[in-house]
């Protein structure tokens, strides 16, 4: 979510007044408008297929959500309201500071972070990803006294919680899209007055270093580097304006440009001869040490392809063996992974399909269905894949299209609504995230005999009879709504490490009704979901996009 869409809250109630949009087409709009449909189980917008964050993990079953010191570290708000304007109307300049918060997932242990004089440590935000987890150390985009946003960390004590690097000595770094990747932290940042490069910063040492600036041979450049993504050894970043692919193990002799636009390869190991003519950086994703990316190979070529890159630029496009013919697939949605394998909807010579790739075949796993689902956005969890449908427009109730990891298409598990059906059934799921097995997401509520909860949040375990409404959260009104959304996609790119007592929560924000967008956990139970603390006392919301 991007702090120059609009706030959810706002939206919703917006339109609602007005009168524009029913339900239902209003829950869509909240989606799309935060910039947070199908946050999934990396939890970042790693399912947005137009995205400057996006897949960043190398690994599958991350639920995002939680720490290995037993702490969560967010930023929130304890005055001043939260954004409620759009872009270009003041949002910057009237946004409330916000401080460091931690949590342990009680109410008690809900605190702001203060030093000795009981001085809370102000976040800044310039960007997403202006938070970041390494080895039980959150790293932060910190404001001083002076209002210059650097490097900083905390271990959720006063007392450890310091500037760790001042990254443009002689002006503001404003770090964001953080990235931990072989021990390291990387990131964009202001270095100089000519812009934005890569700086990784090494805990061990405490040194930082700039591994763009002379790249591509022009100390002046701005290659303001986006799509950070992970693998175990390095990082692959985008330089979008140039069109340029790098690869990085965390040192200047280790960080090299290896594709560009329409490039020849130079490689006789490259199934292709040339890079695609326009690369995509909305669907990243690091799988087995290499990269996956989408980008349409000519601009004669209307069709998006997906390739596969390793760090020394061997390039190959992924293709469907359809009975012995070679199919040239058209990514229409984007690419997720889900234990081990790698999920995408195509559209193929037999139509939108969703299909499986394992590090060298592509299976169509949808041939056999009757009812082929409509192009939606997949999330990869750690029991399969997720596909929200909406079918309203054919006489058939929204549903959750499921397809498991057991191989080909008998993991196709069909349409998830409820335990009873039409009685207790939701429509318009997003914001699905894992959490150690259990896919919790928002989605309009309906009980039995018709009662309306509103928007509220769901969970699912991949069958009928486990697909369940959790809490009306918000229950001041019939079809009041509280809009959970998940928190950690507010401010980390990359999800912290989970173990310890925070492990089987889940972390969000909603409204009650009466306190605002505020922290709730939840361990799957009506009774265990719980407001954490009313950070922003009141109505007003402490937390916001």
């Amino acid at each position: 979510m991007r702090r120059d869409q609009y706030h959810i809250a706002s939206v919703y109630t917006r339109f609602l007044q007005e009168g524009n949009m029913d339900k239902n087409t209003l829950a869509l709009a909240i989606a799309l408008l935060s910039g947070s449909v199908l946050v999934g189980c990396n939890g970042s917008s790693n399912n947005n297929p137009v995205t400057d964050t996006p897949p960043t993990a190398d690994d599958d079953g991350n639920d995002g959500n939680n720490s290995d010191s037993g702490i969560l570290v967010f930023a929130a708000s304890d005055s001043g309201g939260s954004v409620v304007q759009p872009r270009g109307v003041t949002a910057l300049a009237a946004a409330p500071s916000e401080f460091l918060y931690k949590t342990d997932g009680t109410p008690d242990g809900t605190i702001k972070i203060v030093d000795d004089n009981g001085n809370g440590f102000e976040v800044g935000r310039f960007g997403s990803g202006y938070m970041a987890e390494l080895d039980g150390t959150f790293y932060f985009a910190g404001k001083d006294s002076n209002g210059d946003v650097e490097l900083w960390a905390t271990d959720g004590t006063g007392a450890g919680t310091e500037r760790v690097a001042d990254i443009y000595p002689n002006g503001n770094g404003q770090p964001h899209n953080m990235v931990p990747a072989a021990g390291k932290l990387f990131m964009n940042a202001v270095v100089d007055g000519f812009g934005r490069e890569l700086v990784v910063y090494d805990p061990v040492s405490g040194n930082k270093q700039v591994l763009s600036s002379n790249i591509n041979g022009s100390p002046t450049s701005n290659t303001s580097p986006t799509s950070l993504t992970s693998v175990d050894d390095g990082l692959f970043f985008f330089d979008r304006a140039a069109g340029d692919i790098y690869f990085t193990d965390g040192t200047l002799a280790g960080t090299a440009k290896i594709a560009t636009n329409n490039d020849t390869t130079n490689d006789p190991n490259s199934s292709l001869a040339k890079y695609p003519e326009l690369i995509e950086d909305g669907d990243w994703l690091g799988y087995n040490g290499k990269l996956l990316f989408t980008g349409r190979f000519n601009v004669l070529d209307a069709e998006t392809r997906l390739y596969e890159l390793d760090r020394n630029g061997v390039i190959k496009e992924i293709s469907f063996d359809d009975g012995g013919n070679t199919v040239r697939l058209d990514i229409t949605q984007n690419v997720v992974a889900s234990n081990g394998k790698v999920y995408f909807v195509a559209d193929s010579t037999a139509g939108l399909h969703i299909f499986e790739y394992d590090g060298s075949t592509v299976t169509n796993l949808t041939t056999r269905e009757g009812s082929r689902p409509y192009q939606q956005n997949l999330t990869g969890t750690s029991l399969g894949v997720f596909m929200p449908v909406e079918r309203r427009d054919s006489g058939v109730d929204p549903y959750l299209f499921y397809v498991g990891n057991t191989g080909g298409s008998t993991g196709i598990g069909g349409a998830l609504r409820g335990p009873t059906g039409r009685a207790n059934s939701f429509s318009l799921a997003f914001n699905l995230v894992d959490v150690d097995g259990t896919v919790f997401f928002t989605a309009t509520a309906e009980g039995s005999g018709g009662a309306d909860f509103g928007i509220e949040l769901w969970k699912t375990d991949g069958n009928n009879p486990g697909t369940q409404l959790v809490k009306d959260i918000n229950d001041q009104t019939a079809g009041a709504d509280s809009v959970p959304s998940p928190l950690i996609p507010i401010a980390y790119q990359v999800p912290p490490t989970v173990t310890g007592s925070l492990e089987g929560k889940y972390f969000f924000f909603a409204n009650d009704g009466s306190q605002g967008f505020e922290p709730w956990v939840s361990d799957g139970t009506e009774q265990g979901t719980i407001l954490l603390k009313d950070i922003n006392p009141g109505a007003a919301s402490s937390l916001f996009d």
